[in-house]
């Protein structure tokens, strides 16, 4: 990778439930160092003013840098938020890679092409996004149509999730403490807590 400056990455989750490992491990993978690597558990289509760790990575971000996303949905779900994003890494002549597509305006000014094709990407995700929205809203009132019950199923060993296992023996052998299992596991120190409970209590 042709790196001028420093190189960034943003890896992004709606919830800590979600796992944000594997946009970790590519972000590595395109020479990302792990500590410049910002984690955000935040719905995507929030506005820019509320991205707390996207504000951070902004403000320490000088000209020559490059910033890294594994795709488009990671940055922002909503055009307007992406579009303002666009035009700060425009105007501080900075990189930007989502995917495999580069937005290079270190030297020069970003090209027609690559603008637009990143805008159209944005927009498509802000409609994936409210697509899924409407299918999930669909098939509840289905369900409450048919007369089924909603809600989730209590926690039992059996349906806690195999993430949360694999760093919970980690955390038994005392090789992570709790906030590193919470941060692993993509699970809030309270959801942890209770999971442990369950677990041990056998």
């Amino acid at each position: 990778m042709d790196n001028i400056g420093n190189i960034y990455g943003l890896a992004r989750c709606s919830t800590q439930r979600q796992d944000v490992e594997y946009e970790i491990t590519e972000l590595m993978k395109k020479g990302v160092p792990r500590e410049n690597i910002f984690i955000e558990y935040i719905s995507g289509k929030t506005d820019l003013a509320k991205r707390t760790e996207l504000d951070k990575l902004l403000k320490i971000v000088k000209p020559g840098d490059t910033i890294v996303a594994t795709d488009i949905t990671r940055i922002a779900r909503n055009p307007k938020v992406f579009f303002e994003i666009l035009e700060f890494v425009e105007n501080n002549k900075l990189c930007l890679i989502v995917g495999t597509l580069k937005a290079d305006c270190r030297n020069d000014e970003l090209d027609i092409m690559t603008s637009t094709m990143l805008q159209v990407m944005a927009i498509f995700a802000s409609f994936d996004l409210k697509m899924k929205v409407f299918q999930i809203k669909l098939g509840l009132n289905n369900a409450v149509a048919q007369g089924k019950v909603l809600g989730r199923p209590p926690k039992t060993k059996d349906n806690i999730s195999d993430i949360f296992y694999k760093y919970y023996s980690q955390y038994k052998n005392k090789q992570i403490n709790l906030t590193e299992l919470s941060k692993l596991s993509g699970c809030c120190r309270n959801t942890c807590y209770n999971y442990i409970k369950i677990i041990e209590k056998g």
